[in-house]
């Protein structure tokens, strides 16, 4: 389905080019003399886009606007101006709009303005409907992607759910480990009960012991006093060991047998105490290598991966760092009360081409950084970490070992064929005109199927 632009213009001349040249671009287009008349058309047709002139009889763009964003503020309302009324406009988009261009208009600027806005509104349509499903279907509200391996595994997490299996989550630093255990929690039958949390990684083996199994007062010096463990106070809800892998082998010896008696001893004790918990872990490292290699136990490892799951690092889902992006900028500006900022589309690139070693964690901190810092009201890559922008320099070194002319031929080749082999639909498909797609169809000599291209 095409997106629908609605022109505003007194004029009727200039109603009229741009209806023309936004069809030929493949947009829906109405349009609409006033102001008044626009607010009707939007409350029927809600259009994915208004591009409206600043100076008008009825209702000027600067009312127009305050009014779309009373009705629908999801809408992107660029303002036309003439190059003396600059001001007006930049008034104009602290109400609300999203860009403003100067007449006379430069026809390939308007559309490369009009295409970055209604995508960035379907970034944000998708993302609101992708958190309601999450929310409503799953509870999974604050994990976010559409990356079919992000899918496979919230379908996994509603299934295990609801069971008192232990589930074993596996993926790099910064994948949201964490969160996919919340999720689990928050949609189990234990859900009003504890979650206890215990970082693995964060203590030596003896001071870990005392906090997962508490102790008596006198146990040991400075034991003042009788102090439960995690695992006591987990009782009828759901432990959270997160990096198992960190545990000393002693350590999990006495792990293992409180998950075959369900039972614990506190430091000091002779006494058992009854517990009864789900549990649920989660590592970094690579459980089966640290089995073969005799750092963790076999055994605890069986009884630990009832239920594995694992989180795909960012790199192999870049398609959901838009969806991201777009949720920590939201989240940021509601934490620190600064106003929202967009993203530019170099910017984006470039946080799209990134390896990011820290996953999701550290993309959200380089979007906190960037919010924090920026004066203005749009995100540019000048605004990248130094040590991120080396990380890039190295990506490029890298991808200079693969031979790029392949690459593009690929990629028309894939949109040959998805266009059936009709020249017009496969250009569109890569946003290149047509002449340009002919010119790379004779550079890299592709063979046709059943003789010339359609038109």
């Amino acid at each position: 389905m095409n997106e629908k632009i609605l022109i505003v213009d007194d004029k009727l001349n200039i109603r009229m080019v741009l209806k023309g040249i936004l069809e030929n671009s493949g947009y829906e287009v109405s349009d609409a003399d006033n102001g008044k008349s626009a607010l009707k058309l939007i409350k029927g047709s809600h259009p994915d886009l208004v591009l409206t002139d600043l100076k008008m009889d009825v209702m000027d763009g600067i009312e127009l606007t305050k009014r779309i964003r009373e009705t629908d503020e999801s809408i992107p309302v660029i303002i036309m101006t003439a190059y003396g009324s600059i001001s007006s406009a930049v008034d104009a988009i602290k109400s609300g709009g999203y860009d403003y261009i100067t007449k006379p208009i430069d026809y390939d600027l308007l559309k490369i303005k009009i295409s970055r806005a209604v995508s960035e509104k379907k970034i944000r349509k998708e993302n609101a409907a992708l958190k309601e499903k999450l929310e409503e279907e799953w509870g999974l509200d604050r994990i976010i992607g559409k990356d079919p391996a992000m899918i496979k595994m919230f379908k996994l997490i509603k299934t295990v759910a609801p069971v008192d299996s232990s589930v074993l989550i596996e993926g790099e630093c910064g994948t949201g480990k964490e969160l996919v255990a919340r999720s689990i929690y928050m949609n189990s039958r234990r859900k009003d009960a504890p979650f206890i949390v215990v970082d693995c990684s964060s203590l030596p083996a003896g001071l870990l012991e005392s906090e997962l199994f508490g102790f008596e007062k006198g146990a040991f010096t400075g034991a003042s006093a009788r102090k439960k463990g995690r695992i006591e106070l987990a009782d009828g809800g759901t432990l959270f060991l997160d990096e198992i892998g960190e545990m000393s082998l002693e350590l999990q010896a006495k792990l293992l047998r409180v998950l075959q008696e369900r039972q614990i001893q506190r430091i000091g004790s002779l006494e058992y105490v009854n517990v009864n918990f789900r549990l649920i872990t989660a590592t970094n490292r690579d459980i089966k290598k640290e089995v073969s290699e005799k750092r963790f136990r076999s055994d605890l490892y069986y009884r630990l991966n009832v239920i594995n799951i694992k989180v795909p690092p960012l790199r192999s889902r870049k398609g959901d760092i838009p969806l991201l992006a777009e949720s920590f900028i939201k989240s940021v500006s509601e934490k620190n009360n600064i106003p929202p900022k967009k993203i530019s589309p170099s910017l984006m690139d470039k946080l799209i081409s990134l390896n990011w070693p820290g996953n999701v964690r550290e993309l959200e901190n380089c979007i906190e950084r960037m919010m924090v810092i920026s004066s203005g009201d749009v995100l540019d890559e000048d605004l990248l970490p130094d040590e991120l922008e080396d990380e890039g320099a190295s990506t490029r070194a890298e991808a200079q070992n693969y031979n790029l002319s392949d690459i593009e031929k690929n990629v028309l080749i894939e949109a040959l064929e998805k266009s059936n082999w009709n020249k017009s639909k496969a250009a569109k498909l890569l946003n290149i005109d047509r002449k340009a797609l002919y010119n790379r169809i004779i550079k890299y000599n592709i063979s046709v199927p059943n003789g010339p291209l359609s038109s």
